[in-house]
């Protein structure tokens, strides 16, 4: 099995690292093709489409090509450039910050999954939970990832028959060992509003909880803090 590993916050990211070693631990072979920078809330944007790309030092032993483009872009480029083999799954993340709610398709993250689905490669969007300051990933734990990556996808990867495309948020307190089989919420996990004098939008984690089903995404990984899973069939 040949994995496309991808995600949005630009190919330097600790959580692509973190991906990368889930990976090589499970002794998948593959490629990272991964955004020049930071490109988070492109959902499935392609902004152009692929543009300028180059390679760059190997992570955990597998060759990556960074793409001065959005996620989506990236797929775009590995999927139909003819520079890779082909690839039999795609993974993206992990995303600094988890991606739950209504608001999923915003996500970077998952766009890159979307986009790989619509040219008939299965793929899993993984997210963890945040660590810390929004803007310094880097001063966040990551030692726990890689393995909870590594436990999820293992178990995914061994009923690949019921999901074709998957969401996974990683969980701190569970790190993957209690997982939950959710569906999306129909509410906002982050209380978004455009701020007049930021000329932008803020956004805070703030959700309605008693509106919450106890299937939600939502309610397994914010309030019974454990790594929610949500499955998709190909549509």
């Amino acid at each position: 099995m040949r994995v496309l590993l991808t995600n949005d916050d630009g190919y330097l990211a600790p959580g692509l690292r973190a991906l990368a070693e889930a990976v090589s631990a499970l002794g998948l072979q593959g490629a990272i093709v991964a955004p020049s920078a930071q490109m988070s809330g492109a959902s499935r944007s392609r902004r152009g489409g692929p543009a300028a790309w180059a390679r760059a030092e190997p992570v955990a032993g597998i060759p990556v090509i960074h793409v001065a483009g959005t996620p989506a872009a990236c797929v775009l480029f590995a999927l139909t450039s003819g520079v890779l083999p082909r690839f039999d799954l795609c993974l993206s993340g992990i995303n600094a910050g988890e991606n739950l709610g209504a608001a999923l398709t915003v996500s970077g993250t998952y766009g890159a999954v979307l986009e790989a689905a619509s040219y008939g490669v299965p793929g899993v969007a993984l997210s963890r939970e945040f660590g810390g300051p929004w803007n310094e990933p880097l001063t966040w734990d990551w030692s726990w990832v890689a393995g909870a990556a590594r436990r999820t996808l293992e178990t995914l990867l061994a009923e690949r028959d019921g999901w074709f495309t998957a969401n996974v948020n990683l969980s701190g307190t569970d790190r993957g060992a209690d997982p939950a089989r959710t569906r999306v919420s129909r509410t906002h996990y982050y209380t978004d509003r455009y701020d007049l004098a930021r000329a932008g939008i803020v956004s805070t984690i703030g959700y309605p909880a008693a509106v919450l089903d106890p299937d939600d995404d939502i309610r397994a990984f914010g309030e019974e803090k454990r790594t929610s899973v949500t499955l998709f069939p190909r549509a």
